[in-house]
This record gives C-alpha cells, sequence and structure tokens, in this order.
C-alpha cells in the first residue's frame, strides 16, 4: 500500500496537483481496500506522519497560478531562475539540464520516391517500431556532456550476452514499456549523474554543488528526493507546459542528435552488402547504441550553448547567439540522389513528437504495480541467436592480422596505435590463462 500510495502522489505532483494531508489518508484508505478488502484501516495522523518522513515529503505553498498560464510562466522562468541562480551561487558550469525523448531506432520514412505511374509507389513494408527512451544531460557552458541514458524493454537482450555492460559508450536500464520511471531516474541520478557532475566538477576546480533543470514528466518524483544529503546537488522544476518554449535540450540538440544519428544510419544501410530489410533485421540494440554515442558526440559546444540562450537567455549574462544549424555541409554530397526533399530529416523525426516517454497511470495500474514490483520486463524478439564469445587465442590471432593489414594502409598512426595497445592486452590475458 505504501508503495501504491507513493506512486500515485508522485504522479500527481509531476501535473501540478495540490495534494493535502486528507486527501493522501483518504487514497491510502481507498488503496488499502482494492488491495486487501479491508473497510477497517483508517489513515491516522501517526500514519501520515511516518509516510511522509519515509519519503522526504514536506508542505510547501503554491505561488500563484503559475501552473496555469503556461505563455507567462515561460517569459518569467528566466528571470526567477536568474535571481535563484545567484541567491544560491551557481556558476554556468554548474547548471544542468536533462531531458527525455523517445526514438524508433529502426524506423525508415513513410515517404519514398516511386517511377511515375507505378501501381504499387504507395506499398510498403512492415516498419520496425523498435523504440527506446534517451535521457540526455549537459550543462551550460556545453563543456559537460554526460553519456547519456538509454531505457529499453529488455532487462538482458541477445545481443548484450558475452558483454561487458560497462563497455558500452550508453548507459542502459530497462522498464516495461521502455519508459522512464520514478525508480530509473533516481538511480541515474545519485549513480550516474551525481558521480559524473562532481568529477567534472573537481576537474574545473570549482566547489562540487549543482543544480540539474528538470521538466514536470509524470516520472519525475518531487525535487525532495532528488538531492544529495548534504544539500549542495539538487533538481529545480520548470513550470508546468513550458518544455517546448524554453527547455534549453529542447531547443534543438535532441533534434541535431537525432539528424546525426539517422544520417549515420542512412550511411551504415548503403555501405553494407545487404539488401535495407535484410540489415535492419540484424541491426540490433548494441549496434544503435555506436551510432547513438557517435551522434552525441557530434553535437558542438557552440550547439549546445545557442539551444541554452534561446531557451533561457535572460537568466545567463548577454552573449552572441548563433541560431544557425551546426549540420556539417561536407556530408552533403554522401546524400545527393537520397531524397528530393530538402528536409527529409525532419519530416523522418515529425513521426517522433508525440511519442510518449512515461505513462499515466490509473489507480488499478498503480496497484497493479506495487504488487508485482520486480516483474520481468518483456524480452525483445531478435531475429539471431547470440553468438559465442571468441577464445583468447582467437582473439590475439585476429587483432595480430588486423594489425599488419593497418600497418600496410595511410591512417593516423593513432590508430595503429590504438590497435597495438588492443593486441598487448588480449596477450596479456593469453598468458593470464596459462
Amino acid at each position: 500500500m505504501d508503495t501504491a500510495v507513493y506512486n500515485w502522489f508522485v504522479q500527481e505532483r509531476a501535473v501540478g496537483t495540490p495534494i493535502s494531508g486528507p486527501i493522501v489518508k483518504a487514497q491510502a484508505e481507498k488503496f488499502c481496500q482494492k488491495l486487501n478488502g479491508d473497510n477497517n484501516f483508517a489513515a491516522s495522523q501517526g500514519w501520515l506522519d511516518c509516510f511522509k518522513r519515509c519519503h522526504g515529503i514536506s508542505q510547501v505553498k503554491i505561488l500563484g497560478e503559475i501552473r496555469s498560464a503556461d505563455s507567462e510562466a515561460a517569459s518569467t522562468f528566466p528571470d526567477d531562475l536568474k535571481a535563484y541562480l545567484e541567491e544560491e551561487g551557481f556558476t554556468e558550469e554548474q547548471f544542468y539540464n536533462a531531458d527525455e525523448s523517445g526514438l524508433y531506432f529502426k524506423k525508415l520514412p513513410d515517404t519514398t520516391l516511386a517511377v511515375k505511374n507505378d501501381e504499387k509507389k504507395s506499398e510498403g513494408f512492415k516498419q520496425d517500431k523498435n523504440r527506446v527512451t534517451f535521457l540526455f544531460t549537459c550543462n551550460k557552458t556545453g563543456n559537460h556532456k554526460l553519456t547519456p541514458l538509454c531505457i529499453g524493454k529488455s532487462r538482458q537482450s541477445c545481443c548484450f550476452h558475452h558483454t561487458n555492460m560497462k563497455s558500452l559508450p550508453i548507459e542502459y536500464k530497462n522498464s516495461k514499456n521502455a519508459w522512464m520511471t520514478g525508480d530509473v531516474i533516481k538511480d541515474w541520478f545519485f549513480k550516474s549523474f551525481v558521480p559524473s557532475m562532481r568529477c567534472h566538477l573537481c576537474s574545473k576546480r570549482l566547489p562540487e554543488k549543482a543544480v540539474l533543470l528538470l521538466d514536470n514528466c509524470p516520472a519525475h518524483p518531487p525535487a525532495e528526493s532528488l538531492k544529495t544529503s548534504d544539500g549542495n546537488i539538487k533538481v529545480f522544476y520548470l513550470p508546468k507546459n513550458t518544455t517546448s518554449k524554453i527547455q534549453p535540450l529542447d531547443q534543438g540538440n535532441i533534434v541535431n542528435f537525432k539528424k546525426a544519428y539517422r544520417k549515420e544510419l542512412v550511411k551504415e544501410l548503403v555501405a553494407s552488402d545487404n539488401s535495407i530489410t535484410d540489415h535492419l533485421k540484424k541491426y540490433s540494440l548494441k549496434d544503435m547504441m555506436y551510432l547513438a554515442d557517435k551522434s552525441w558526440k557530434s553535437i558542438t559546444r557552440s550547439c549546445i550553448e545557442n539551444c541554452w540562450m534561446k531557451g533561457l537567455g535572460d537568466a545567463f549574462p548577454p552573449t552572441e547567439v548563433n541560431y544557425t544549424s551546426d549540420d556539417d555541409d561536407d556530408d552533403d554530397e554522401e546524400f545527393q540522389g537520397f531524397s528530393t526533399d530538402e528536409n527529409w530529416l525532419d519530416s523522418w523525426s515529425e513521426m517522433e513528437e508525440d511519442l510518449p516517454v512515461a505513462e499515466t497511470l490509473t489507480d488499478e495500474q498503480i496497484i497493479a504495480q506495487a504488487q508485482e514490483p520486480d516483474s520481468e520486463a518483456e524480452e525483445e524478439p531478435e531475429a539471431e541467436p547470440a553468438t559465442l564469445i571468441p577464445t583468447t587465442s582467437k582473439a590475439v590471432t585476429a587483432l595480430t592480422t588486423s594489425l599488419a593489414w593497418l600497418e600496410a594502409q595511410d591512417v593516423d598512426p593513432i590508430q595503429t596505435t590504438q590497435l597495438r595497445a588492443m593486441l598487448r592486452f588480449a596477450v596479456k590475458e593469453q598468458k593470464n590463462g596459462m
């Protein structure tokens, strides 16, 4: 019952619903009856005090009508934010933003070129709607882009067999519908964001204090539960219904990531010896992670800072802002003839505009979730069975052959150095095995 009441409370507060003590007690009695069929439970003040203390819930005052006025809130928030940052003493290096976005990582465009009078020009094939949710995070200066968090459906996908998850370029979590949940973001905040942020600020010789700007996604827990014990690292929520207007990552960074990802996907499809459909069948979650990592790294510091100034410019000192795209024009030649639509990447991404990243649960769903907190997530189907991990001796042989080939090519010396380091590691492991 405690879990059900807390999940209900987090969901209602995320959309701005004012919740008082008597409402919490009434909801607890309602859940108790649905869970146990018990009409004798009466939520006392002692139970409420214990519930609030256990979950770090406190009473706060609602300021005016800010939650019912999105445009007004979007225009006044930067000034409020500026005052908050000055009062708390946060620098631009210590100010972060995180935002979720869904991605159909295998889905192709819904438009195509066709021969005139072709009777089959409107026929297509079944689109693969495997989706994931990404959580992107960066600070105001663009000096610190955290490793993105990817949320999929599978707890242990076949493509991850024999894979050290820590070696992947993208952090991975799972949930039933590949959506963000309160447990996932709390785990990410304390185990990923806080250590990474502290390491970055230490390298800059700055105090280990920071604030993370979040939107009012239903999966985000109250601000009180997302802060360190010393209170130096905490979250600050945007006003409701202002994400599209002022959230920095939503002003172009995520769109540019998806454009870069789809450019890389097209390059891979074109370079493949297989047909597009056959290649996509073999294209796994792990393959997607490496393209996503490359795409996120392509987002430049200037792009990040421009988006911050576009959304929250009044909260910071004036700076020269360039709102032009950071897309590399050198890539254009590789895509000549791919589409007659100049905005083919934009139209490709439109199908994800309303893709949900979190779920609004009914009371029945909250109860079911509370009753089965450790249920296994649905496994996504895999076209190919997992391959066995190669032996160390085979790895040494393959790396030796690869090094001999690479040294005969006209490549950057750093690539040869990296491959030599891999070979030394494999030889060391081979000796240890002996």
